[in-house]
């Protein structure tokens, strides 16, 4: 193959795969706008164990007890558990974490 040639399919390869890589990133950024809600109705199983560690989380700090010294670290705990699953939950809305701290699944 002499050069020229070698140069200009060299070329349209590179314009075929910059094309591509553009078509896929267009369509990718084109999903449609998610909810809270719909996230939430995707993944029943997250938002429960949410509800759930936030009942276990009031009945600690209610109680009387300190647990042998690990309540206060099992609050802590159990606090960022919860904002883990929140941001597990909402990942693809690009929430910050104020906005998770905010949600109320």
């Amino acid at each position: 193959m002499n050069p020229t040639r070698k140069m200009l399919a060299t070329g349209t390869i590179a314009a075929a795969l910059a094309f591509a890589a553009g078509a896929v990133s267009t369509t990718a950024s084109a999903d449609p706008q998610l909810t809270m809600q719909q996230e939430e109705a995707a993944h029943p199983r997250i938002v429960k164990a949410i509800h759930e560690m936030r009942d276990g989380l009031k009945e600690l700090e209610e109680a009387p007890n300190d647990f042998g010294g690990n309540k206060g670290a099992a609050i802590h705990d159990i606090k960022q558990a919860i904002h883990s699953l929140k941001k597990a939950l909402y990942f693809r809305l690009k929430m910050d974490d104020a906005a998770i701290e905010r949600a109320n699944p």
